[in-house]
């Protein structure tokens, strides 16, 4: 590759210059040596583009090399691009049904964006979580974890309160079982009813010896 200087290097793009033939036109044949030569000399090269600024249009046979390096490029993880904002190109890409297999970029800022965010294989590869399951299969037993901790909340202030008013209820139940009463208790209503009737009699037997006499 250092012995060829028709490219530049624009981001992750080795940028090859078009080769054009005697008439200004773009050289198929050429192009396919050029490419050929930098993939041999660098086999980890995956990124080749064509610089086709200036030009207005190529014929079928460029058509055709391009989806031939494209196609082993891609075999790899790469590709190749296109660097054009002719309309005619686009077109005649357009026509050829081969515009959505290859990357037409309009200026070189474009390839330098795409090689800021563009990751290979191997980056993805590297970027992925290694065990994804390991954190559901923990959060699982977490869940798993704290059930059998609630159910086993078998005391608390509500259950102590409510076990020691049944005590309560069930001693009392006891004491008046066996005949002890409340000394809080009031009466039965004999008791206050009997003096009473006492009274009213005595307050009419004296009524009746007043009379008499």
């Amino acid at each position: 590759m250092n012995s060829l200087k028709n490219y530049r290097e624009v981001g992750i793009f080795d940028l090859l210059s078009a080769p054009l033939n005697p008439i200004g036109a773009f050289d198929a044949e050429q192009f396919k040596k050029d490419v050929r030569a930098l993939i041999d000399a660098n086999p980890d090269d995956k990124f080749v583009a064509v610089d086709l600024m200036g030009l207005d249009f190529v014929y079928s046979d460029a058509y055709n090399a391009f989806i031939q390096f494209q196609q082993e490029l891609s075999s790899k993880g790469g590709m190749l691009a296109l660097l054009s904002n002719s309309k005619t190109i686009a077109d005649g890409l357009m026509k050829a049904g081969i515009a959505s297999k290859l990357k037409v970029f309009s200026f070189e800022a474009e390839m330098m964006s795409f090689s800021l965010h563009s990751h290979t294989p191997e980056q993805d590869a590297a970027a992925a979580p290694e065990e994804p399951v390991v954190a559901a299969v923990a959060s699982q037993n977490i869940g798993s974890s704290e059930a059998p901790r609630r159910m086993e909340r078998k005391t608390g202030l509500n259950r102590r309160f409510t076990k020691s008013f049944n005590a309560i209820i069930k001693k009392k139940d006891d004491k008046e079982k066996e005949g002890i009463g409340d000394p809080f208790a009031e009466p039965p209503m004999t008791h206050k009813v009997a003096p009473v009737i006492a009274v009213v009699i005595l307050l009419f037997a004296a009524l009746a010896v007043f009379i008499l006499m």
